[in-house]
């Protein structure tokens, strides 16, 4: 019998105990996992060392003393004059799309104006190629910190001579894409394109070349980014062998698009980044909304109704598929330019994508896994392991293993040109996004369809002018599956390109694409336009 509580108290009181944590599910572990960003990088790394193997190696050790010295190293300093600075704020609604742009102005005598503000003087290291600095190019104003140690050019036998492009160890924050532009004597406007689904999409614009605004209307460029890539891309290079600010020089209106996810499109009118329903979307969105909400914005700024396309990878094929749906489309698209477009991926020879496929495909894993970010990469992520681990002779072996694993190795560019692109990559996409590579890939003949299975995109029913340039080495878009595009875009294919030696990203960053690629780009814009 339990004994009875004492007088005055009418009964035990109730013992407390401490709420027992809620058990985690396998989805949600599984999901914290995967967005911590270490099981994808971890998976990537071990997948292309394993692809590479001894031979990497080898050739690494026979290579590190030729990192001990650059004669190519020279320390400046330069005092920049602080310019007037005009910053010029517009807002205002345009249907469901804003507008946010900010406006530099640059001195006559080389100073450049910052976005933010002046720049009074810099001091750093800067390490050149045997051909040294192209254009008249400033060093970038806010270089610090000393050079790495020596020029790794040697790293890997297959890499090819060093280029012209500046190679430091400032650490180039992923997002800074004024960074990269003004420096250089050019424009940037930063405009919010606002789609019918709520996603903020981050766009740059170049309204004209270092020659100066002119009386005469440019004619706009969209420039279209790939998977993990951003408009950082198009600028990353000297300002004569950057696409972007080649075609500004050359009288155009260069506008670069960031699609939903990545570095400069990470906000939405309802959710935020860390939620899943923001990541709930694939490439389907990207045509229906993204491009096509772009294209009209840049309508309604410029006042132009034709907009000329260039898009790489998946940026051509975001391309593609809104003019396969599209009517409207093809009278607001004077060409596109397709630069290793990705339509159909069935004969694909990438190792870490055609594995990460096949995984996808048979793996209870990626089904449990709520739509999600494909690999978080914010920026102090990216100053730890691109701008930390990634710089150094002893780890870059890695970086550059992953990277070639997954784009395959290129003869154009040099391990240093690595080095800086290292810090404006990967940038982010959905789960989503992936995952619908990984269903075309896996289909038993080529198809080029909806997300889950859904209808085909019919090509044969694009009515613009389609320019195409593919590379003999591109891993990615195969000759067999180019060979499907061309097949079914015969009756608007105006020209083609084929670069025997090209692989997946020499077409943005190969120094040398200025005589292999870029001719073709502009004689086709041109045309168009005429």
């Amino acid at each position: 019998m339990a004994p009875r509580p004492p007088r005055g108290i009418a009964k035990w009181p109730r013992a407390r105990h401490a709420k027992r944590p809620k058990p985690q599910s396998l989805k949600q572990n599984l999901s914290w996992a995967f967005r911590s960003s270490l099981l994808p990088l971890l998976l990537l790394a071990v997948l292309a060392l394993a692809s590479f193997g001894a031979e990497s190696r080898r050739l690494y050790a026979t290579a590190v003393d030729a990192t001990q010295t650059n004669p190519n190293v020279h320390t400046f300093t330069a005092v920049v004059p602080k310019p007037n600075i005009t910053i010029q704020v517009a807002e205002s609604r345009i249907g469901r799309r804003s507008i946010s742009s900010s406006t530099t102005s640059s001195t006559s005598d080389g100073g450049v104006a910052s976005l933010a503000d002046g720049v009074a003087s810099t001091t750093g290291t800067v390490a050149t190629g045997t051909g040294g600095s192209k254009g008249g190019m400033a060093p970038d104003a806010d270089l610090v910190g000393p050079v790495l140690s020596g020029d790794v050019s040697g790293l890997f036998q297959h890499l090819a001579p060093n280029s012209s492009v500046p190679v430091s160890a400032y650490s180039l924050r992923i997002d800074d894409m004024a960074g990269l532009v003004t420096p250089k004597g050019y424009p940037l406007e930063q405009h919010v394109v606002v789609t019918g689904d709520g996603y903020k999409l981050g766009t740059f614009r170049i309204p004209y070349g270092r020659s100066g605004r002119g009386t005469v209307k440019r004619p706009p460029v969209l420039l279209i980014h790939g998977i993990s890539l951003a408009s950082t891309c198009w600028v990353i290079n000297q300002p004569t062998e950057s696409l972007a600010f080649v075609l500004a020089d050359r009288g155009y209106d260069v506008w670069m698009m960031n699609t939903r996810g990545n570095t400069f499109s990470r906000e939405h009118v309802l959710y935020r980044d860390t939620q899943s329903l923001f990541w709930r979307f694939s490439v389907d969105e990207m045509a229906k909304w993204d491009l096509r909400e772009t294209i009209k914005y840049i309508q309604d700024v410029t006042g132009i109704s034709k907009v000329g396309l260039v898009g790489h990878s998946q940026g051509g094929t975001i391309a593609l598929m809104a003019l396969s749906d599209d009517p409207w489309l093809a009278d607001s698209v004077s060409v596109l330019v397709a630069l290793g477009p990705c339509a159909y991926v069935k004969y694909m020879t990438s190792v870490v994508l055609k594995n990460f496929c096949r995984q996808a495909n048979t793996s209870e894993i990626f089904k449990l896994l709520p739509p999600q970010e494909l690999i978080y990469m914010s920026v102090q992520m990216q100053q730890t392991y691109l701008n930390g681990v990634c710089q150094m002779p002893g780890t870059m072996l890695t970086c550059l293993t992953t990277m070639e694993g997954i784009f395959g190795a290129s003869r154009r560019i040099t391990a240093a040109q690595y080095r800086r692109y290292w810090q404006i990559w990967p940038s982010s996409t959905s789960l989503g996004n992936a995952m619908q590579w990984a269903e075309i890939y896996n289909e038993p003949k080529a198809r080029f369809f909806h997300s889950g299975y859904g209808p085909e995109y019919k090509l044969e029913n694009v009515k613009a002018p389609i320019i195409m340039v593919s590379g003999g080495s591109d891993v990615l878009a195969a000759m067999e599956d180019i060979a499907e595009q061309k097949r079914r875009l015969r009756k608007v294919l105006r020209k083609e390109l084929h670069v025997p030696d090209y692989s997946h990203m020499d077409f943005i960053w190969d120094t040398g694409a200025v005589r292999t690629v870029y001719p073709i780009v502009l004689e086709s814009l041109a045309e168009s336009f005429a």
